[in-house]
C-alpha cells in the first residue's frame, strides 16, 4: 500500500501541467480490496484504518475502466504469462477478487465503464480498442455502463 501510494502521488505531482488527463492502470482502493480478501479480520481492520488515512489524501478518479473476464479466461491468461508464482492461483480467489471490485464499485456508485473482455484482442483487433476509446469519448452521468467487444 505504501509503495502504491508513493507511485500514485509521484504520478500526480510530476504530471505535465498542460495535460488535462492523468491515466493510471491502478486504482488505489485495490490495496484495500485485496487486503479484505487475503487478511484475517483483525489484521484487515488495522489495515483498513491505515488505508483510510492514506486514501483521504489521494485524488479520486473521474472514471474507472473495469475490464471483466470470466475466471476461465483469467486462468488462460495466467497460463500464457507463465509466471511460476501465479500458476496455482485458485479459481475461488479470482472470483472473490472480482466480487470485491464489483461490490466496491456498486457501493460507492463510481462512474465505471464495464467492458467484457472475454474475447478481447486489443493488439490484434483494432475494433476492440475502438470500443474502449469511443466509450471514453462519451459524456456519461454517474453510474455504470456496460460494453461488449464485437
Amino acid at each position: 500500500m505504501a509503495e502504491r501510494y508513493k507511485q500514485l502521488k509521484e504520478l500526480v505531482h510530476t504530471g505535465d501541467l498542460f495535460q488535462s488527463v492523468t491515466i493510471s492502470d491502478y486504482l488505489f482502493t485495490k490495496c484495500l480490496l485485496f487486503a479484505k480478501v487475503n487478511l484475517p479480520d483483525q489484521e484487515f481492520l488495522l489495515y483498513q484504518k491505515l488505508f483510510e488515512i492514506i486514501h483521504s489524501q489521494m485524488v479520486q478518479p473521474d472514471i474507472l475502466i473495469y475490464l471483466h473476464a470470466p475466471v476461465s479466461k483469467l486462468q488462460s491468461n495466467i497460463k500464457k504469462r507463465n509466471r511460476s508464482y501465479e500458476q496455482r492461483i485458485p479459481d475461488d480467489y479470482l472470483y472473490n477478487i472480482q466480487e470485491a471490485y464489483t461490490h466496491y464499485i456498486r457501493q460507492y456508485n463510481i462512474r465505471t465503464l464495464f467492458i467484457d473482455v472475454s474475447k478481447a484482442d486489443f493488439l490484434g483487433n483494432e475494433a476492440h480498442l475502438k470500443v474502449v476509446l469511443d466509450a471514453l469519448e462519451k459524456d456519461y452521468d454517474e453510474g455504470q455502463h456496460y460494453f461488449t467487444l464485437p
